[in-house]
């Protein structure tokens, strides 16, 4: 066993990842921030790539110049002076957007772990009075 322990004490892997959203629920028009945490394990960050259901439309690469992108979505809009590689801001949300939203986190090499978790968005028409 203690071969296996010894083994197993350098390998680095990607744990935990997870999405919050604040607010839980988004006025229209209003702003949301996409927050993805991870534990790296001591590894390398690779890249952080955030998603509207399928389709990429921001991504953070640490070791590339510049290490922000946006791609293009229909009402979409990243506010870039507060996105980075843990979080992205959306303004002006509109109704058609709610849906599902990813960050996906790649560890750099060797591994290349990759995990993706998924959030529900809710962007409603008016705040609801309780």
């Amino acid at each position: 066993m203690k071969v296996k322990t010894e083994l197993l004490h350098g390998v680095t892997s990607l744990r935990d990842v997870k999405l919050l959203v604040e607010p839980s629920i988004v006025i229209k028009g209003g702003t949301a921030a996409l927050i993805c945490s991870r534990d790296m394990q001591g590894a390398p960050l690779y890249s952080v790539k955030w998603y509207r259901g399928n389709h990429e439309f921001f991504r953070y690469t640490p070791m590339e110049e510049p290490d922000t992108r946006v791609f293009g979505l229909p009402g979409i809009y990243v506010d870039m002076n507060r996105s980075n590689g843990t979080q992205v801001l959306l303004r002006r949300l509109e109704l058609g957007l709610s849906g599902n939203f990813s960050c996906e986190v790649t560890a750099d090499a060797p591994s290349f772990a990759t995990q993706i978790t998924t959030k529900f968005i809710d962007v409603i028409g008016k705040k609801i009075e309780l």
